[in-house]
């Protein structure tokens, strides 16, 4: 059933050369309490979550045509599917949108600018993407993350690029889908191709499952978060519990963590700060840990055909105990390659002793890998 739709429409300029449309595809609030449960089955769709002070959720959805013409406009339209109602304890939102309808907002750019500004970006990348960081930079890159790391360098040098008098003749639609959620509610989110943004602590319990999925949030406060993600990206603030299961996520950013389970598979992932009680097992990827936490305690990992990237290690005081079994170890400019392709056991191939007493202690078990002591 397609959303009752309401047409705003502005003209500008003398000769009418420009018009700009606005589309309210939703408006609607619901009245909750703390046993609502916000239930979203989302496929091709941008929202924005924001949190809302009068106990109601609010959806508030609109489309702005620039330079569009009639007939195209329509055709968009008719890709959109939205609906939300109520039933029992549960507000739930369907979007199924069709795959041009929830396409990304990309900076405008000739295809020549494009070719020369992905030239620059993959030697920007190149350059960056084993450097050390702070929590508080890897934090700052996600605080002002626009999308996925490639999305994120051309809007910030689309100056450099950009051709006004391509950009004037271009047509462009702005996207706005805005949820308003108490923080006392707790969410289910099953989406396809759809980039959630979260701009509020959560605090209640999120259960995420996604594919394609890109997600951004500030604070993730409960234990009892579940979350399992199948491509895309996925960029945090803070975690402080859950269980987070990631799948060709790239990147994974996570500025710090603390009373979680990580399980990867061929994903970046990039930490700024490992704190108390973190296991991570992992398959195939390259994981990023910058800092430890100055009473973080123990960090078990567990990988296999993984690449893990420590920083720092040397001057802290914690211990450490890895173990491998046709593994290779970069260590002081030295390659040091354990266990022969008959050996089924593993060993003991570094041990690293605190400084002063300490309990804080990380524990690696690395299989058919990659471990790089910066």
């Amino acid at each position: 059933m397609k959303p009752y739709i309401y047409s705003i429409l502005f003209l500008l300029g003398i000769n009418f050369s420009f018009s700009q449309t606005t589309e309210v595809l939703l408006k609607k609030s619901y009245k909750v309490d703390e046993n609502t449960v916000l239930n979203l089955d989302l496929d091709n769709v941008a929202i924005v979550f924001e949190e809302s002070f009068d106990d109601k959720i609010h959806f508030d959805y609109e489309m702005t045509f620039i330079r569009y013409p009639k007939r195209k406009k329509e055709d968009l339209l008719d890709g959109v599917n939205v609906k939300t109602f109520k039933k029992g304890n549960f507000i739930n939102l369907d979007v199924k949108n069709s795959m041009y309808v929830g396409m990304s907002k990309s900076p405008l750019l000739s295809m020549d600018s494009l070719k020369v500004a992905m030239t620059n970006y993959m030697k920007y990348h190149k350059k960056k993407s084993n450097l050390y960081k702070t929590k508080d930079s890897l934090i700052n890159e996600i605080k002002y993350s626009l999308g996925g790391e490639l999305n994120s360098y051309l809007f910030s040098n689309r100056g450099k690029y950009a051709n006004d008098a391509f950009i004037k003749k271009q047509k462009d639609i702005d996207k706005s889908f805005i949820i308003k959620v108490p923080k006392y509610i707790a969410i289910k989110i099953k989406a396809l191709h759809s980039n959630l943004t979260f701009n509020y602590d959560v605090k209640k319990t999120i259960t995420a499952n996604t594919f394609r999925g890109k997600l951004k949030f500030k604070k993730l406060l409960s234990k009892d978060n579940k979350f399992q993600l199948i491509y895309g990206f996925f960029q945090v603030l803070e975690i402080q519990g859950g269980n987070y299961r990631f799948k060709g996520v790239h990147p994974s950013k996570i500025g710090s963590v603390s009373n979680t389970k990580i399980d990867s598979e061929t994903s970046t992932v990039r930490i700024g700060e490992v704190g108390k009680n973190v296991d991570l097992v992992d398959f195939s990827s390259k994981l990023y840990l910058y800092n430890f936490s100055d009473n973080f305690t123990k960090f078990n990992f567990a990988g296999d055909y993984s690449k893990l990237n420590l920083y720092k290690v040397k001057e802290s005081n914690y211990a450490m105990n890895v173990f491998g079994l046709k593994t290779t170890l970069n260590m002081n400019n030295t390659k040091t390659t354990f266990g022969t392709s008959n050996e089924k056991e593993f060993s003991k191939i570094l041990e690293k002793k605190p400084k002063a007493n300490s309990s804080e202690t990380i524990e690696i078990k690395l299989k058919n890998g990659i471990l790089n002591i910066n």
